[in-house]
């Protein structure tokens, strides 16, 4: 597979599949799948890509294995995190629902793109949004108007509290930001939170099930 990390096909494992999460634990049983990786984790990914992204300490050079592409970023200390449930294999450490939604609005480029992180991330059952605002505003202001944007958009479904809302409000105060910083171009405006957007307001409510 790369150098230090094999993957057996004789005897009992003669026609068996790697699971890609089984992979990165057998690289650092500490990594953490994170962006949309996590979303798969979690069970809230709206479409399947063929990429593995993981925070870890021990691999820096992308490696492709099995048809799936493996992408380490970084290990960071301060990402939340918590064990999930493999098919077959155990366990793995994959970010938090609130973690994850942190990291696909601020990285929608490693996330699907900003349609498959909002759709995704909005099939979530629940959240906690107050660690959610905690996470937005510690980071930046844009990245409080996007967490605003989608918690005001589930706030029915997710109880999220008016008092968070204004909170991340309060951090973007007088900052105008994008929904998906990439987009070369805007079509559509959301006045409560002075942010872009890549499509109309109407077309991107419609990502947030």
């Amino acid at each position: 597979m790369r150098r230090g990390l094999y993957a057996s096909h004789a005897g009992r494992f003669e026609g068996v599949g790697v699971d890609p999460y089984e992979v990165v634990t057998a690289l650092d049983p500490g990594a953490v799948l994170s962006y949309h990786t996590a979303l798969e984790a979690l069970g809230v990914a709206h479409n399947v890509v063929f990429e593995c992204r993981f925070r870890t300490g021990r691999a820096r050079a992308p490696f492709s294995f099995g048809g799936i592409d493996y992408v380490p970023h970084p290990a960071d200390g301060a990402a939340r995190s918590r064990r999930v449930r493999g098919s077959a294999f155990g366990s793995a450490l994959a970010t938090t629902r609130e973690q994850t939604i942190v990291d696909c609005l601020k990285h929608p480029e490693w996330s699907g793109g900003i349609e498959e992180a909002v759709r995704s991330l909005s099939a979530m059952p629940y959240v906690d949004s107050a660690a959610v605002a905690e996470l937005a505003c510690a980071d930046s202001a844009s990245l409080a108007a996007r967490a605003g944007w989608l918690l005001e958009a589930k706030a029915g479904r997710w109880r999220v509290p008016e008092d968070v809302i204004e909170q991340l409000q309060e951090r973007c105060a007088g900052v105008t930001s994008k929904l998906d910083k990439r987009s070369p171009g805007s079509r559509g405006w959301s006045n409560r939170w002075r942010m872009t957007l890549p499509e109309t307001e109407e077309e991107v409510r419609s990502w947030v099930s």
